[in-house]
């Protein structure tokens, strides 16, 4: 018989076999097909990249973390998603609203001591999210119009939705056993590609002035059409 886990956060979870929490395991494949996609369109640049290396990462580490329940395999989940989130936050700053470093680096403090500043356990681990979240909302609210302003406000959509499905996993455990983690591993892929989407996409150049050969490469795909 299998020993307790090292670690037992989720409904799902009853032993330390790999294959004990298999939707919560196979529900990681969503990430790589969301990179997959990603990764397939045309105009990649390099912080493109950067977040669809992270999303892999995020779907191996918490596919490796759902499969093997240890302090390791949790860093290895914990650490590719907040890095995702400060490329993200950065990346939006500096490249789509045009905030300097001085004004990005102070913003991703803030976030920072705001993140660490929410209780660790509480609404099953979720609410340490919400700081994230209300970033997203911002971003897309002061993001101009456009393509990519619409693919932030589906993003900032989707996830208290995905974070309510992350929170109701061990309350509706003895409903159902498998619990509802897998879908917020589902859903969560989705808000993180539309985030992807939002800087492949760019701002258009009617929304505010373009600058310089990093800026200049961020064009929307409907400029990129309309250039001759």
């Amino acid at each position: 018989m299998d020993n307790a886990p090292e670690i037992d956060l989720y409904c799902e979870r009853m032993t330390s076999a790999w294959f004990d929490e298999p939707l919560g395991l196979i529900s990681n494949v969503a990430f790589l097909i969301a990179a997959f996609q990603l990764a397939r369109h045309p105009g990649n640049r390099w912080p493109n990249w950067v977040l669809i290396a992270l999303l892999i990462c995020i779907g191996v580490g918490s596919g490796l973390f759902h499969a093997f329940a240890t302090r390791l395999t949790l860093l290895l989940d914990v650490i590719p998603i907040q890095l995702f989130i400060l490329a993200a936050i950065w990346i939006l700053l500096r490249l789509h609203l045009l905030r300097t470093h001085v004004q990005s680096g102070l913003i991703l403090i803030g976030f920072m001591g705001a993140s660490a500043l929410m209780p660790t356990g509480a609404l099953n681990g979720s609410l340490g999210y919400v700081p994230a979240w209300v970033m997203l909302v911002i971003l897309a609210l002061a993001h101009p119009i456009g393509p990519a302003r619409q693919w932030l406000v589906t993003a900032a959509a989707v996830f208290p939705v995905s974070l309510a499905f992350r929170t109701a996993d061990l309350p509706v455990c003895q409903l159902w056993p498998y619990g509802t983690h897998f879908i917020w591993h589902v859903l969560n892929a989705y808000v993180l590609y539309c985030v992807i989407r939002a800087t492949q996409t760019g701002v258009a150049a009617n929304d505010i002035p373009l600058g310089g050969s990093e800026i200049s490469a961020y064009t929307s795909d409907e400029e990129k059409e309309r250039t001759p």
